[in-house]
């Protein structure tokens, strides 16, 4: 069974058009591209308590096994998706972060300015990448690798 997704791209610049969400296109299309279904995709804004309802509604909704968070956590004011994921997830899964900004430090240095982080609500994996078109799809090559893994044990059934 595919894995079912969501995708949310957190950034007023791309609410107001002031910018694409590249990032965003890179991982609805990669997402598709491993047989994945993108079973929501939106672009919203900064706003905190926003991104809070947003996740806990997704992940409470029983629809998606894993939810894609696209920008907003560097170190700006307006970041705001590290906080918010701390007032949503259960369990946290430091080591997913960890290979993300391994990996993309082999191109830029300037990826230890990311905050971003992984957690668990319910059944439901809830992953921050970069905007950076370039890192999210690094990203994909390493989340494939233990996506699978990740999504049955977080459901309770066994894994290989």
């Amino acid at each position: 069974m595919p894995i079912q997704t969501a995708i949310f791209t957190f950034g007023d610049r791309y609410v107001s058009g002031g910018a694409k969400d590249e990032g965003g296109d890179i991982l609805n299309a990669s997402c598709l591209k491993m047989g994945w279904e993108v079973v929501a995709r939106q672009v919203l804004g900064d706003d905190e308590q926003g991104i809070v309802v947003q996740l806990v509604q997704t992940a409470d909704s029983g629809v998606v096994d894993v939810i894609f968070t696209v920008d907003g956590i560097g170190i700006q004011t307006k970041d705001r998706v590290p906080e918010a994921m701390y007032q949503v997830c259960e369990k946290w899964l430091p080591g997913i972060p960890e290979l993300i900004r391994n990996k993309a430090f082999e191109k830029s240095s300037l990826v230890a300015l990311t905050r971003g982080v992984a957690g668990i609500r319910g059944k439901t994996l809830i992953l921050n990448l970069p905007g950076s078109p370039t890192v999210v799809k690094d990203s994909m090559e390493v989340l494939r690798q233990i996506l699978r893994q990740a999504v049955e044990q977080a459901k309770g059934t066994p894994g290989p």
